[in-house]
């Protein structure tokens, strides 16, 4: 439901049902904490906040390891002046921190 009214809203699926892709810039802001925020204004929804289920994201390094961008379930807003969604919390890990279902 939303406002009211029973909507579909994309991406919100669990495990590999959700094909939508987007890209981020992985930053360490000045708190020390590993962060992304997205490129693309309107990539990921248009739509003022996204439900970010936790997920865990593989893949291999620039040294050939596989490793894991793990992702805190979190309610995110797009920011008012730059229209950028920024998601909190990230960390990496050898193994995956979410089952992402």
């Amino acid at each position: 439901m939303l406002l009211g009214k029973p909507t579909h809203i994309e991406c919100y699926g669990a495990g590999s049902k959700c094909y939508k892709a987007v890209s981020v810039n992985i930053v360490t802001n000045s708190n020390f904490e590993t962060i992304a925020v997205t490129t693309d204004t309107f990539d990921l929804t248009s739509d003022d906040f996204f439900l970010m289920p936790d997920r865990s994201l593989d893949y291999v390094d620039e040294n050939n390891n596989r490793i894991f961008l793990n992702i805190p379930e979190q309610l995110v807003y797009r920011d008012t002046t730059t229209l950028q969604f920024t998601f909190t919390g990230l960390f990496f890990s050898t193994t995956a921190a979410y089952n992402n279902d």
